[in-house]
C-alpha cells in the first residue's frame, strides 16, 4: 500500500502549488451577484408576487443555456427575486413563456418529483460558502416540491433529504411564477452579522429540452456545481434560533404470515433534532420505525457476486453523504448506476440479519462543522438481540478536512461490537483533489479488523478523471486483498486488483445535424487479477450513444469478456465447472421523449455465456395523461441455453400513482419474479397534512404464483412535528 502513501504525498504538494492561490467565493468579482432585499411587511405566500418589495428587489435576469447551446442566451426571459425577513428567506421568479400556460410539460407532482422530466426551477444555495456543500430546493409549474443534499462539489447528492419549506405557484397568460419560502432553521450557516452565501438558478423549459441557468458552469456540469455558482448578498442579523424539532410516531401493524396467527402490537418512538451550533446538528432516534418504506425494487441475479440494493430508510438518508466516499459514476454500454466496487460504510447492513428485520432500539447522530474547515459525521446505532442475531451496536466515526478551495482528505472509523465479543473494525483514510476545472483525482485506503484474521486485509484505490466539454476519461486501480472483511460495508469481490480505464467523446454536431443533440463514442476496459497477478476477468466494451433533441437517445455496443473460474459456480441453479470463458455480447438500446404521454425503452441483448448462450430483453412503458395519474411497466426478461439445460427468468414490475393534490400520494408497486415464483404487492398512501408531518397506510402482501397468500401486513402510522 506504499504507492498509494506516495500518491496523497505527490497530489498535496502539487494542489498546494496550483490551488493555495485561488480567492475565496465573495473575492471573485467577476461572478454574478444578487443582493437579497430586508423586508417589514407580511409575504402572503400565494403565488402572485404582488407585495411592493418584490418590485424594489433588483431581478437575476440573463439566464444562458447549459443545454443544448451551451452559453447562448435562454430563449425564455426569467426573472428571479430574493426577500429576507428574521425567519424566512424568500424566493420568488416569473418564468415567462411565450406560449402561454397550456405548453408546459409536467410529468408529477409527488415529493421529490423527477425535475429534469418536468418544465422546473431549481434554487441552489451554499449557506457555508466553501464551494462545496449546498441544498437545492426545486418546484414546477403545479407546485410540487423536491429538495437535495449537495456535497463535494456536486458529486455527491442526497435526494432523499427532507426539511421544512414551503412553495406556491400561479399559472399565468405570460408563463409561470412562484413564491418560495425557505425557514432560517432549515439552513446550515456560520452565526455572524453579515453574510455572503452561494446561489444559483436552474430553468428547464422541457418541451425544447432546455436547461437555462444563472451563472453558467462549463458543461457538463449544471446547477450542483456549487464552485460555479453566483454571489448572494445582502442578509444581515438572521439567527437560525433554537431549531430543536421532536418528531413522535404511533405505528399499528397488523401481520399475517403463512400458517401463522394474526400479529398485532401497536409500537411508538420518536426522533429528536437539535441544531448544537449553527453547523452541527444532532439527531436521536429511539425504538426506530421504517414501516412506510416503499419495497425493494426486485432484480435477477446473474453474476456470481452479491446485488445490491440502496437505503431507503430515512433516519440513515439524512446527512449521509458525510460518511461516503466519492463514487465515481460509470458509463459503458449497458450499465446503469455506479460501480459498486467497495463501500466502506453501507448503512443496510444496520437492522438487517440474514435477509430478516432486525429491531433497531434507538441511536445518535451528529453531522455539520467544526469551524470553517472540518466536516463531522458520528452515527451509532443499537439493535435488539433476536433468534438469528444477537444485540449489535453499529457505530462510524467521519472526519473531514477542507483544503484549498475545492479539494479534501479524511478519515473514517468503523466499529461493529456483537454481544458475546465478535467485533469488526474498519479504518481508512481517503484524499480528493480538485485540479483546475476538469480534473479529479480521488484516492483511499482501508484496513479491517476481526477476532482470528490478521493479514492481507486492506484495500485500497486511486481514480483520475478529467472531464470537460469534449471528453470523458478516467483510470483507476483497485486493490482489495483476500481477508478485507468490512461488515459494515459492501464488497461484491475479494482478493482482486482492478485496473479500470474509460474513454468518452462528446462531440455535438449542431447546425450540421440539427435534431441530434450529441453523439457518444466510448471505450471501456476492465482487466481484474488475484492478488499474484494472475488474470481473472477481462472486459472490454465499445459503445456509441446517440441523443436527440427531444431527450430520446439510441444505443449500441459490443462486450467481449474472459472471465476464469477456478472453482465451481453456479448462477440460478445452473453449476458452471472451472475454466476459461469467453463470450461476445451486442448489445441495443431505444428510449424515447419521456415527456410525453406515451415514452418507453426496449434494450436487446444477445451473446454467449459461459459456454452457453444468453438472450437479454427489458421493455418499459410509461403513460402519463396528465401530472396526477401514472403508470409504469417493464418487463426483464432472460433466456439462457445450456447444453442441458434452457430456461428463463421474468421479472414484471407495475407501478401506479396517483396525487390527488401536491401533498396526498397513492403509489402501487407490484412485482412478479419467476425465479421466487412470488407476486408481491406494496400500496401506499401518504397524506402530507403540514412539511415533515406524515401520515401512512401501507398494505403489503406476498403471494405464490399459485395464488396462496404468504404474508399480508397492514400498518398506519402517523408522524407528528414539535418545532420549538
Amino acid at each position: 500500500m506504499r504507492f498509494f502513501s506516495v500518491t496523497v504525498l505527490v497530489l498535496g504538494i502539487w494542489t498546494s502549488r496550483t490551488d493555495a492561490a485561488k480567492p475565496p467565493r465573495d473575492a471573485l468579482v467577476e461572478q454574478r451577484r444578487i443582493i437579497a432585499l430586508p423586508v417589514t411587511e407580511k409575504v402572503a405566500l400565494d403565488g402572485e408576487l404582488n407585495e411592493a418589495a418584490w418590485k424594489r428587489a433588483e431581478p437575476a435576469t440573463d439566464f444562458l443555456q447549459i443545454e443544448p447551446r451551451h452559453g447562448d442566451p435562454s430563449t425564455e426571459r426569467t426573472e428571479v427575486r430574493i426577500l429576507y425577513d428574521d425567519t424566512n428567506l424568500y424566493v420568488g421568479a416569473f418564468c415567462f413563456d411565450s406560449t402561454g400556460k397550456d405548453q408546459f410539460v409536467v410529468q408529477d407532482v409527488n415529493e421529490d418529483f423527477m425535475v429534469w422530466e418536468s418544465d422546473s426551477f431549481q434554487i441552489m444555495l451554499d449557506t457555508l460558502n466553501d464551494n462545496r456543500n449546498g441544498f437545492t430546493f426545486s418546484t414546477n409549474p403545479e407546485g410540487a416540491r423536491a429538495d437535495t443534499q449537495v456535497g463535494n462539489d456536486g458529486t455527491t447528492l442526497n435526494r432523499d433529504w427532507d426539511s421544512v419549506w414551503y412553495v406556491k405557484t400561479k399559472k399565468t397568460s405570460s408563463g409561470w411564477q412562484f413564491e418560495m419560502a425557505i425557514p432560517f432553521k432549515t439552513l446550515r450557516f456560520r452565526s455572524r452579522e453579515t453574510h455572503v452565501w452561494g446561489v444559483n438558478f436552474l430553468r428547464r423549459i422541457r418541451r425544447r429540452n432546455e436547461e437555462a441557468i444563472w451563472s453558467l458552469p462549463p458543461r457538463p456540469h449544471g446547477v450542483n456545481r456549487v464552485s460555479e455558482a453566483g454571489v448572494l448578498e445582502g442578509i444581515q442579523g438572521v439567527e437560525q434560533g433554537r431549531n430543536l424539532y421532536v418528531k413522535p410516531y404511533l405505528a399499528i401493524p397488523v401481520t399475517r404470515r403463512e400458517r401463522d396467527d394474526v400479529d398485532f402490537v401497536p409500537d411508538v418512538g420518536w426522533d429528536l433534532k437539535y441544531g448544537v451550533t449553527s453547523q452541527l446538528t444532532l439527531d436521536l432516534t429511539a425504538n426506530t420505525d421504517f414501516s412506510q418504506v416503499e419495497a425493494d425494487e426486485q432484480q435477477v441475479n446473474l453474476t456470481r457476486f452479491s446485488l445490491f440494493f440502496p437505503e431507503k430508510r430515512e433516519f440513515f438518508l439524512e446527512n449521509s453523504q458525510i460518511f461516503q466516499f466519492r463514487q465515481r459514476m460509470s458509463f459503458g454500454a449497458g450499465r446503469s448506476g455506479s460501480q459498486r466496487e467497495l463501500i466502506p460504510f453501507f448503512s443496510r447492513r444496520i437492522g438487517v440479519s440474514k435477509g430478516q428485520i432486525v429491531p433497531i432500539l434507538g441511536g445518535v447522530r451528529l453531522t455539520g462543522r467544526l469551524g470553517s474547515d472540518l466536516n463531522l459525521g458520528f452515527l451509532s446505532m443499537q439493535t435488539d438481540q433476536t433468534a438469528i442475531s444477537p444485540s449489535t451496536n453499529f457505530s462510524v466515526l467521519r472526519l473531514r478536512k477542507d483544503l484549498f478551495r475545492n479539494s479534501d482528505i479524511g478519515g473514517i472509523l468503523i466499529n461493529k461490537e456483537e454481544e458475546g465479543g465478535h467485533f469488526n473494525r474498519t479504518l481508512g483514510m481517503d484524499a480528493n483533489f480538485h485540479f483546475f476545472r476538469y480534473l479529479d483525482v480521488w484516492s483511499y485506503v482501508l484496513k479491517t479488523r476481526s477476532p482470528g484474521s490478521e493479514g492481507d486485509d486492506m484495500a485500497g484505490n486511486v481514480r483520475v478523471a478529467w472531464i470537460d466539454r469534449l471528453f470523458d476519461l478516467e483510470g483507476s486501480f483497485l486493490s482489495i486483498q483476500d481477508n478485507f472483511d468490512p461488515e459494515v460495508g459492501f464488497v461484491p469481490r475479494h482478493g482482486i486488483r482492478k485496473t479500470r480505464a474509460d474513454l468518452a467523446l462528446t462531440p455535438r454536431p449542431g447546425d450540421a445535424i440539427p435534431w441530434i443533440r450529441e453523439i457518444q463514442p466510448a471505450f471501456h476496459i476492465n482487466y481484474i487479477t488475484d492478488q499474484n497477478n494472475r488474470l481473472e476477468t477481462r472486459e472490454l466494451d465499445a459503445s456509441i450513444n446517440v441523443t436527440f433533441q427531444n431527450g430520446s437517445n439510441v444505443l449500441f455496443s459490443r462486450e467481449s469478456t474472459l472471465d476464469r473460474l477456478s472453482s465451481n459456480t453456479v448462477i440460478l441453479g445452473e453449476t458452471i465447472a472451472p475454466g476459461d470463458y469467453r463470450f461476445r455480447s451486442y448489445l441495443g438500446e431505444l428510449s424515447s421523449d419521456q415527456s410525453r404521454i406515451l415514452s418507453g425503452t426496449l434494450r436487446l441483448q444477445k451473446g454467449d455465456f459461459y459456454g452457453g448462450e444468453k438472450g437479454s430483453y427489458f421493455l418499459e412503458g410509461r403513460f402519463r395523461p396528465n401530472p396526477y395519474f401514472g403508470v409504469e411497466f417493464t418487463w426483464d426478461k432472460n433466456k439462457l441455453e445450456f447444453s442441458s439445460r434452457h430456461f428463463s427468468t421474468d421479472l414484471i414490475t407495475g407501478r401506479v400513482s396517483y396525487s390527488l393534490s401536491t401533498n396526498l400520494f397513492l403509489n402501487a408497486l407490484v412485482q412478479y419474479n419467476s425465479e421466487l415464483r412470488e407476486v408481491s404487492s406494496n400500496i401506499r398512501l401518504n397524506y402530507i397534512y403540514r412539511p415533515l408531518n406524515n401520515f401512512f397506510l401501507v398494505y403489503n402482501e406476498r403471494r405464490s404464483s399459485t395464488g396462496e397468500v404468504l404474508e399480508r401486513a397492514l400498518t398506519a402510522k402517523l408522524t407528528y412535528l414539535l418545532s420549538f
